[in-house]
């Protein structure tokens, strides 16, 4: 089933959680909602589940409107962050609910859904839980429960709000990688709410950044990671390094080195910045480069980050960059090295649109 959303707006008293939305999801995409707390995601979610109802604009459903249908009439899959599991039921029983409560006319027959029920656990790797009850279960395996349960009911849209939020990182990990694949099994269309960034570019098809209530850049996750058209998603897509644009006799630099022409000088404006990301900083011998010292080494796993004291830059604002732990290996640079920089990439923004 495709989604569209045409000029959604929705106010909670005096705060406007979503400002005249437009957004399309066709049939079968996987689409990551991202953003930082109070964005409008999560209100986005529930008015295309029925559980809001803008104040302003449609929801169709395979170009139908469906503003104002019935939750019952979505034919909508719901996963919450925290399960939502009926704790005095089995694990079987939570899977079979939706099934059991369905109209007599269109519910299955009890070997029919104990079949499908079976089939859905054995899916979701849990065939052998059917009779434990969720406290005896883990947080992945219970999360897995929900969506068995919200599969359950054969639902064209699968909506899931911060599913993964509530679990560890590697829980967290072996679950997003396991959604990719189910979804590309059963090729449901499906809408994920997330504030984490590497979970949205790992399983999306799509993301949607949003910012206070609107949508500030949507794509393919490789294109608004390496193509940010603001600040605002430039920092909120990873780490980044901010440094002042100077003019100079008609010429834009960070530092000494001459970004132009990709900061705008013909305009006159000095009010600019550039953003960074560690892994564009590549750092060389002293004499190569934009001089800088290095104050701090830091091994994460397979990457180090090396905080840089800048010719220039003030001594509380160091640089970031990040090498490869081959290459640390191999060269070891340690605190107190002099070394040169030389920037691969940048973009430049207006400076008001830094911060979030």
């Amino acid at each position: 089933m495709s989604i569209a959303l045409r000029g959604i707006t929705k106010q909670f008293g005096e705060f406007a959680a979503v400002k005249n939305i437009d957004l399309d999801v066709p049939t079968g995409a996987l689409i990551a909602l991202l953003g930082p707390s109070g964005c409008g995601k999560t209100t986005l979610l529930r008015i295309i589940a029925g559980l809001e109802t803008p104040d302003e604009g449609q929801v169709l459903f395979d170009g139908r409107d469906a503003t104002l249908w019935p939750i019952r009439d979505r034919n909508v899959g719901f996963v919450f962050q925290h399960y939502a599991l009926f704790h005095h039921m089995s694990v079987f029983e939570n899977v079979a609910f939706g099934l059991k409560v369905k109209p007599r006319r269109e519910r299955p027959s009890r070997p029919e859904i104990r079949k499908k029920v079976h089939s859905l656990l054995e899916l979701v790797q849990l065939g052998w839980a059917g009779e434990r009850y969720p406290a005896q279960l883990s947080g992945g395996q219970r999360q897995r429960v929900a969506l068995a349960r919200a599969l359950a009911v054969d639902p064209d849209v699968l909506l899931l709000d911060e599913p993964f939020g509530a679990l560890d990182s590697q829980v967290r990990h072996e679950l997003r990688r396991w959604l990719r694949r189910l979804h590309d099994e059963l090729h449901f269309t499906s809408i994920f709410v997330t504030h984490d960034q590497q979970e949205a570019i790992e399983v999306a098809d799509t993301i949607v950044v949003l910012n206070q209530g609107r949508i500030e850049q949507s794509g393919v996750p490789s294109e608004v990671y390496d193509l940010p058209t603001s600040a605002f998603v430039h920092r909120f897509l990873g780490q980044v390094n901010e440094l002042p644009v100077q003019l100079r006799d008609g010429r834009a630099y960070v530092g000494p080195i001459d970004i132009s022409p990709a900061a705008d000088v013909s305009s006159g404006a000095t009010n600019s910045i550039a953003l960074i990301r560690p892994h564009e900083i590549e750092i060389g011998p002293e004499a190569v480069g934009w001089p800088a010292i290095v104050i701090a080494v830091r091994v994460i796993g397979p990457i180090v980050r090396l905080e840089l004291s800048a010719q220039g830059l003030p001594v509380n604002e160091p640089l970031e960059a990040e090498i490869s732990r081959e290459r640390y290996e191999g060269e070891r640079f340690s605190v107190g090295q002099k070394v040169g920089l030389r920037l691969r990439r940048w973009q430049v923004y207006p400076a008001s649109g830094a911060v979030a």
